[in-house]
């Protein structure tokens, strides 16, 4: 039996009526075993119209190549959309990967959800 790495709480969808921005918390690492649950929780937010999706990743400890697939696809589907990803709580680990993978030069990256919301496009 697999062991669940990841624990993600449930989206929080922003208020107001027509609100297209969702924040989906992330814990643990994030890799080729649980990214279906960060799928199944952008899709969510995609059918719920939400096209400005911030991920907190202030509990994430690791990403594996499948995850970051899964950021560039999340990625450009929002950007088509004329919307966006934003990460905000990177610890140094999960941004020396991106660092080195040069995905720090495609995803929004913030400190904190403040930055992420006064950045929106």
């Amino acid at each position: 039996m697999a062991t669940k790495i990841i624990e993600m709480s449930s989206p929080r969808y922003g208020s107001g009526k027509g609100s297209t921005r969702t924040i989906i918390p992330l814990k643990a690492a994030l890799t080729h075993q649980n990214c279906a649950g960060l799928a199944a929780a952008y899709a969510d937010a995609a059918a719920n119209n939400k096209t400005e999706i911030i991920l907190d990743c202030q509990g994430l400890t690791f990403l594996d190549s499948e995850a970051m697939e899964l950021l560039i696809r999340m990625h450009e589907e929002l950007k088509e959309k004329s919307g966006a990803l934003k990460l905000i709580g990177l610890n140094d680990v999960c941004r020396d990967i991106l660092i080195a993978t040069r995905l720090m030069n495609i995803v929004n990256v913030y400190k904190d959800i403040h930055g992420a919301i006064r950045k929106w496009p």
